[in-house]
């Protein structure tokens, strides 16, 4: 396995451009680096560092459903690094059910404050739109579009007609939380192929790419990222679906584009789970 010192990440993130006053939204998969010499606290630590005092650090700290949201207690679901920047000191942490985000810096409290009151998850005045505003830039380390949040950004941007409607238990932060649900709207649900963009990313210079130890790493303007992804929406509302008729969520984004729903390509998929994000929301559309 990879060693990796604190020398060597630095000088990596230095050489993608991170520095000072940046605003960043990061997303990192730490076992992909290979072994690092402190561990998830020495990444975390340095880009700290190098975005200094008037830069923020943000990370999707992701929660399913299966218990109630605590905003001060629920986990991130989404890796080891984001976890240590929920709990690292001084972050905030966004209210929202499944979405939320943490933040340390400059700015960390202005992007995660109001996201309980937004209409979805990832969309307009969430703390993804105020990275965007903030010029932020994505940083990418050891994982791939397809774990890249703001995807679900632009999806919610373009009002896409395969975004669902999603009840989840309340969050702890609401009164009688037990006896309540809540409603997400424009709930982005399985998969999509949003590595699709990738190559127009960097065709247009709005993607630098490199490695910290064995991990490679990209870095991406947010602005740009959302600009690009709407126009090909806006060319064709399908540009993010696979191409396969046995993925059960491209499929469905590809009935939507017709006048009616043919519910019948969606009884046999071998989901037995009564709630399931996908199935549930699918077979209740009249």
């Amino acid at each position: 396995m990879t060693i990796v010192n604190e020398e060597q990440i630095r000088f990596s993130l230095q050489l993608l451009g991170i520095g000072p006053a940046d605003t960043i939204i990061a997303h990192g998969a730490l076992s992909s680096i290979g072994y690092v010499e402190g561990g998830a606290e020495t990444v975390i630590r340095l880009i700290l560092e190098l975005i200094g005092p008037e830069g923020t650090l943000v990370m999707p700290t992701l929660t399913g459903w299966a218990k109630p949201f605590d905003v001060d207690q629920s986990p991130s679901q989404v890796g080891i690094l984001s976890e240590t920047l929920r709990t690292w000191p001084g972050a905030y942490r966004s209210k929202h059910p499944v979405h939320s985000v943490a933040a340390v810096g400059a700015q960390a409290e202005y992007i995660t404050a109001g996201h309980e009151d937004c209409k979805s998850g990832c969309g307009r005045a969430t703390p993804y739109e105020k990275v965007i505003s903030l010029k932020g830039k994505i940083l990418l380390i050891g994982v791939d579009m397809a774990r890249n949040t703001m995807m679900h950004t632009i999806e919610a941007f373009a009002e896409l007609k395969h975004l669902l409607r999603v009840e989840a238990p309340a969050p702890t932060y609401i009164d009688d939380y037990e006896n309540k649900k809540v409603i997400m709207e424009q709930f982005p649900p399985g998969h999509r192929n949003f590595m699709r963009i990738t190559p127009e990313l960097k065709a247009r210079g709005a993607l630098q790419e490199g490695k910290i130890g064995a991990a490679v790493t990209k870095v991406i303007d947010a602005a740009a990222l959302i600009d690009i992804g709407l126009e090909k929406l806006e060319e064709n509302p399908l540009y993010f679906t696979c191409d396969s008729d046995s993925c059960i969520t491209c499929e469905y984004a590809r009935q939507l584009q017709k006048d009616a729903v043919d519910l019948s390509l969606f009884s046999d998929r071998g989901c037995d789970d009564p709630h399931c994000e996908i199935c549930v929301p699918m077979l209740s559309v009249k």
